[in-house]
């Protein structure tokens, strides 16, 4: 058995030593006694040698057979190798169909074809064969014609904001200039104090202080003489506002006064607590206002002893009450007096744009 084992190692079948004795081994094994023996290992060989020398036949066709089954699978698997190799071989020939692909990029080439209709656009017979010719071309060609003039889009001329007076205009329509109409005697003796004590180190708050102490602590008689002088001065500035008024026209204190009424509203939006600075200027030639049946009630009951002897708020509280337990016939009188007023203001009015109005 050993003798057809080292021939056939001899002749390089691919069997070594090591394979060789692992196929006896095995072949020992499957027909004596290795299954069953269960004692020391220097007791194996007394063991082993006389099954060998007995079953020398018997272990060397099985020895045989596997030495067989062993050099099979050595060469199916050997064989096996090339067949797997030959597709991947073939990979090559699965790119041939990537090769193809600058025949696909031809028609990529024909961009200068293109480039010539387009240049030659201008005659309309030319675009209509060109369209017969193919389809992806017309689609390219028919966006020009597609496209549609763009509509202009109407300017709309934003109307002139006129600007708001701001007010520094009321201040020049207020007519500030307006002269004095009345004077007191306080008024005169601070003025003549005033031109005698004014010196650089002395200030207008300490001026006014020496004032109202020597006010004070002035004679009752000597104050008379001041305030007499302050009636005939009083009277002085009566006649030159007087002037003042009738060189103005009406229309222009109207705008004067409604200057000063915004004035005030400026000043009292930055404090609730403003006071006015400017009152309305008076002039007898304005139209006044027509009177309603209840203001005219008011002008005659407020004269009544019973109600002057209230106090102005409790006055007017009890006009009201009076008013509202008077019986219609008393109404109707007062509302008779307001029907006419109201005519009367009409009538005037128009006399007055007539007059005064200014084309």
């Amino acid at each position: 058995m050993l003798a057809v084992g080292r021939s056939r190692f001899a002749t390089g079948n691919g069997l070594s030593l090591p394979k060789l004795g692992a196929i006896v081994a095995r072949a020992i094994a499957r027909s004596g006694p290795l299954s069953s023996f269960n004692g020391p290992a220097h007791q194996a060989h007394a063991a082993i040698v006389p099954f060998v020398k007995a079953n020398l036949p018997l272990i060397t066709s099985i020895a045989l057979r596997e030495y067989a089954t062993a050099t099979k699978k050595k060469t199916t698997a050997t064989k096996k190798k090339p067949a797997v190799r030959k597709p991947a071989a073939r990979k090559p020939a699965a790119r041939k169909p990537a090769a193809k692909k600058p025949a696909a990029r031809k028609p990529a080439a024909k961009k200068p074809a293109a480039k010539r209709t387009t240049a030659a656009k201008k005659p309309a017979a030319r675009r209509a064969v060109a369209t017969k010719a193919g389809t992806r071309r017309t689609a390219t060609k028919k966006k020009p014609l597609k496209k549609k003039p763009l509509k202009k889009k109407k300017v709309i001329k934003k109307k002139k904001v006129e600007k708001k007076p701001g007010v520094m205009t009321f201040y020049r329509q207020a007519l500030r200039d307006e002269p004095p109409k009345a004077a007191s005697g306080y008024n005169l003796f601070y003025s003549d104090h005033f031109k005698k004590t004014k010196t650089p180190t002395n200030t207008v708050a300490d001026i006014a202080r020496s004032a109202g102490a020597k006010w004070q602590e002035m004679p009752i008689a000597d104050k008379q003489g001041w305030i007499d002088n302050a009636k005939v001065e009083t009277a002085r500035r009566k006649a030159a506002y007087q002037e003042w008024l009738n060189t103005m026209s009406p229309l222009d204190i109207q705008a004067a006064n409604r200057a000063r009424l915004r004035i005030h509203q400026n000043r009292l939006e930055k404090d609730k607590k403003a006071k006015r600075l400017l009152k309305p200027i008076q002039d007898s030639r304005f139209v006044p206002r027509a009177l309603n049946a209840y203001t005219l009630f008011v002008k005659d009951t407020i004269l009544k002893p019973e109600v002057m002897a209230l106090e102005q708020t409790a006055r007017m509280k009890k006009c009201g009450e009076l008013w509202r337990a008077a019986s219609d016939a008393d109404k109707k009188k007062y509302k008779e007096l307001a029907s006419r007023d109201k005519v009367r203001f009409d009538n005037e009015k128009l006399e007055f744009a007539k007059k005064y109005a200014t084309n």
